[in-house]
């Protein structure tokens, strides 16, 4: 049985209400073959947001394309140990939160913690009465009943204690303490992230170096990419790119290439080249493969072809579809052969003329209302 794409749109209505010609459908269908028209209301294009643009003709900037997957820059990675060993008395974050800059993922009983802070109390309170002592013995010798000998003596045990007390404030602040009087410490964020990886529960001991949290800062990520032997000419450091994902066919991730290395794979004759690439949406995952498009600096004379936003192109059966203004708010649903992308533009080589003009806005509820239609096809 002949199958084509038939589309149905509906203009809003209210219920009950008769309905006028601009509420009526309209597809007008191809006899054998895969295109079909659609027209659509002006209220209805408005509300799904249709929107059409002529198609550009362009020499896009040549490329080379590396598969790779997202990991982490090692510069936006912290691991979070405890500082000092206890116990842990509460957690309150979970592998694969978002969470800010200086919040408190742990809190830590501890007797070192307890310990320091003791001495810190006896140190500023004895370095806090040397000090009234200097001001007594500077009265006294004033008045000749104490010796310039003792108010120097006085001004040397005070000097020794506020470097015991500046000590003790240091080794409690490496610990990640402040101020206070209790054994328990409080462990913070360094820097906003996600958490990759949890090690602890409530309750259970830990040493100063145990890694309570692993977290990533995702919108400074990498993607690592195999550039192979053949290519090696081809792409350099330096260079942009634009890295699409398996799993966000639709989405580009702007990039730039900063490292290629200097060591060749054996097996598969391939380098590894580092992608610098900033989140989108925050859609960015740890392990996530893809292709990224390098651009190549001195490229070869492109031909120039009909050129679209890569928002423009959808996928149907698993073909790449664009809906082309055939009339005044009609359109077209047409399969397409799809060029090279880059910097979020994408050659047409097959399917469109230079001329014609696309829907650039709408893409979903057009795509949609076709697989509806398709689906009620087969029924």
């Amino acid at each position: 049985m002949k199958r084509s794409l038939t589309i149905l749109v509906f203009a809003a209505c209210g219920h009950g209400a008769p309905a006028t010609d601009e509420a009526k459908p309209e597809a007008v269908e191809r006899e054998g073959s895969a295109a079909s028209r659609v027209r659509v209301s002006e209220r209805v294009a408005k509300d799904a947001g249709i929107q059409v643009a002529p198609l550009e003709v362009a020499a896009l900037p040549a490329t080379v394309d590396l598969i790779g997957e997202v990991a982490a820059d090692p510069d936006h990675v912290a691991k979070v140990p405890a500082r000092v060993a206890g116990r842990l008395v509460e957690i309150l974050f979970q592998e694969g939160q978002s969470i800010k800059a200086g919040v408190v993922l742990a809190t830590i009983e501890s007797s070192e913690v307890a310990r320091v802070r003791a001495e810190l109390s006896s140190m500023s309170t004895r370095a806090e009465a040397a000090h009234k002592r200097i001001d007594r013995l500077a009265e006294l010798v004033k008045l000749g009943t104490a010796s310039a000998q003792d108010l120097e003596t006085a001004h040397a045990d005070a000097g020794v204690l506020d470097a015991d007390v500046a000590a003790a404030r240091q080794t409690l602040a490496s610990m990640g303490g402040g101020g206070g009087a209790t054994a328990r410490l409080q462990i913070r964020a360094p820097f906003a992230g996600v958490v990759m990886k949890r090690d602890g529960v409530i309750g259970q001991p830990v040493a100063a170096d145990h890694v309570i949290a692993e977290i990533v800062d995702l919108d400074h990520a990498l993607f690592l990419a195999r550039l192979f032997e053949h290519d090696l000419s081809r792409a350099h450091e330096g260079a942009s790119a634009e890295v699409r994902l398996d799993a966000f066919p639709d989405l580009a991730f702007p990039g730039k290439v900063i490292t290629i290395g200097r060591q060749v794979e054996p097996v598969a004759r391939a380098v590894l080249a580092r992608i610098a690439i900033d989140d989108h949406e925050a859609k960015l995952k740890i392990g996530l493969f893809g292709t990224a498009h390098v651009v190549i600096p001195d490229p070869v004379t492109m031909p120039p072809w009909p050129v679209a936003p890569t928002a423009a192109i959808t996928q149907i059966d698993d073909h790449p579809i664009v809906f082309v203004e055939v009339g005044p708010r009609e359109l077209e649903a047409r399969v397409v052969e799809l060029g090279h992308a880059s910097g979020g533009k994408v050659e047409i080589v097959k399917g469109v003329k230079a001329t014609e003009r696309i829907a650039v806005g709408g893409l979903f509820t057009l795509k949609s209302l076709a697989l509806k239609a398709t689906f009620g096809e087969e029924d």
